[in-house]
């Protein structure tokens, strides 16, 4: 039994302690940022990939931390998406519309950083983030990111610098595995540019092809190839998280993992408006904050919220006037409202060859306008190159539905409308069936109001879509705008 004088002696220790815990609490935030290429969501093994134990360490991950079973990429190709993760605006507000440098008014999550005293580095991807000088870092290397142990030895450099500065740091890694070359095209000694993966995947192993492309052997083997990159991406994962736990940090360290940053440079995937264009693996371990191994299926979250929840993770200002929102209640386990649809778009391919698209999502619907598509533009874009087109068109001329299929992706048609609940991969377009208008039309407007109230310049196109003369003079008026900027992003 305490006595009255041991009690005040024990409130005494106590306040003590306080200003310890205080401190401790108040310790800044070390994020690691991990980023792969061109990876469909459902590669890596803990999100349904079809090969066993090809990824063991994006798996472990997951079994240490909090995935998200909808997450999604604003926009579906490298340049754009990346910006977007770190400026929280829709391209049209950010002027990252294409490979295109943001505007100079527009902040960054790593200028927030910089100014609250981080050390920054940035591996790969780093000409896609433009002007370098909004994306800033105090480290990074562009040649090494299909090099798993050359990344591990970077990142062991760069956690001792951050060490010896006493700073909180903001590691952000891209491996450009597995956007092709993809490893083994050009015979059994290719290595794709990169390191050798510690496993290959053989043509063998293809047991069944990815549902919104056609079971056709050219596609299988690329396929392959597309899974052993991936497997190398793996390795680098697994590289560069050995090395945070053996320098200390793993249990102090926000780590991200996004794969990847839109989907497989293939038909029907990256450069699109899809749900393989742009679903991503989206896992979160925050020791002592996410609960390991779990999976959240309540929220819908994108890219464009990256920016805001690690700002609010970290308890940094947030950057005024953006469209991304913090989820950081949902690494918490805690349920928000409103995160039950995503918005994604598509507007220039590289070279200013503009084929503008915009997608309202919710779990099991998805809505498409395709703005180009008047019945004699074709569609055309980097996810054609490779085996797996060429084989689709070459089995066209034998195969009708193989052909309506290569059709259908080279000229489209203005509206698209899926159900997901049993068509995943968006192959039986529903937008002229008379008993789905009343799901259709109240998707047209959330998505028509989204693109007013961010100034979307294809919003008046998009209110009269009967109107054919609207579309041309907008694209005829970005394509000037932004004809002096393309350059500038490629450099």
């Amino acid at each position: 039994m305490f006595t009255g004088k041991s009690t005040k002696w024990i409130a005494f220790m106590a306040s003590l302690c306080l200003p310890l815990a205080t401190l401790s609490a108040a310790k800044p935030l070390n994020i690691l940022f991990f980023t792969a290429d061109d990876m469909n969501y459902d590669s890596t093994g803990v999100f349904g990939g079809p090969i066993k134990d090809l990824t063991p360490n994006v798996d472990k991950l997951a079994a240490e931390g909090l995935r998200f079973e909808h997450a999604y990429s604003t926009v579906a190709v490298c340049q754009p998406v990346r910006q977007t993760m770190f400026c929280g605006l829709y391209p049209h507000r950010s002027g990252s519309m294409g490979f295109f440098p943001v505007k100079p008014e527009v902040r960054t999550l790593q200028q927030q950083l910089r100014d609250a005293g981080y050390l920054i580095s940035r591996f790969g991807k780093g000409k896609h983030l433009q002007p370098s000088d909004q994306y800033c870092s105090d480290v990074g290397d562009d040649t090494i990111s299909r090099h798993p142990q050359k990344l591990a030895e970077a990142t062991r450099k760069f956690l001792r610098m951050a060490r010896e500065q006493g700073k909180p740091f903001f590691h952000n890694v891209n491996c450009y595995d597995p956007h092709r070359p993809f490893i083994g095209m050009k015979g059994p000694d290719d290595l794709a540019e990169g390191e050798p993966p510690s496993r290959w995947v053989k043509t063998e192993e293809i047991t069944k092809v990815p549902g919104f492309l056609e079971d056709l052997p050219e596609i299988r083997r690329e396929i392959a190839g597309y899974y052993t990159n991936v497997r190398r991406l793996d390795d680098a994962v697994g590289a560069v998280l050995t090395v945070l736990k053996e320098e200390g940090f793993a249990d102090d360290t926000l780590v991200v993992f996004y794969g990847g940053d839109h989907g497989m440079s293939f038909p029907f995937a990256k450069s699109n408006n899809y749900e393989n264009s742009s679903r991503g693996a989206l896992i979160v371990r925050w020791p002592g904050v996410t609960k390991p191994g779990t999976m959240d299926r309540n929220h819908m979250v994108s890219t464009l919220d990256f920016t805001p929840t690690l700002l609010d993770a970290a308890r940094l200002p947030a950057i005024p006037n953006i469209d991304g929102r913090s989820f950081l209640p949902a690494l918490k386990a805690e349920k928000m409202s409103g995160w039950d649809h995503v918005f994604t778009v598509y507007n220039a391919a590289f070279g200013n060859n503009w084929l503008p698209m915009r997608c309202m999502r919710t779990r099991d619907r998805s809505y498409i306008w395709n703005a180009w598509s008047n019945g004699t533009k074709k569609y055309h874009a980097e996810n054609m190159s490779g085996l797996t087109w060429k084989s689709m068109l070459a089995a066209s001329e034998t195969n009708k539905v193989i052909k309506a299929r290569a059709d259908f992706y080279s000229l489209r048609v203005p509206e698209e409308f899926y159900d997901l609940t049993n068509d995943r991969c968006e192959r039986v377009n529903l937008i002229a069936d008379p008993a789905r208008q009343a799901e259709i039309e109240p998707m047209r407007k959330q998505l028509l109001t989204m693109m007013q109230s961010t100034g979307d310049p294809f919003a008046e196109a998009f209110a009269h879509r009967d109107n054919k003369e609207l579309v041309p003079a907008v694209l005829e008026k970005m394509k000037k705008e932004y004809e002096g900027k393309k350059e500038k992003s490629a450099e």
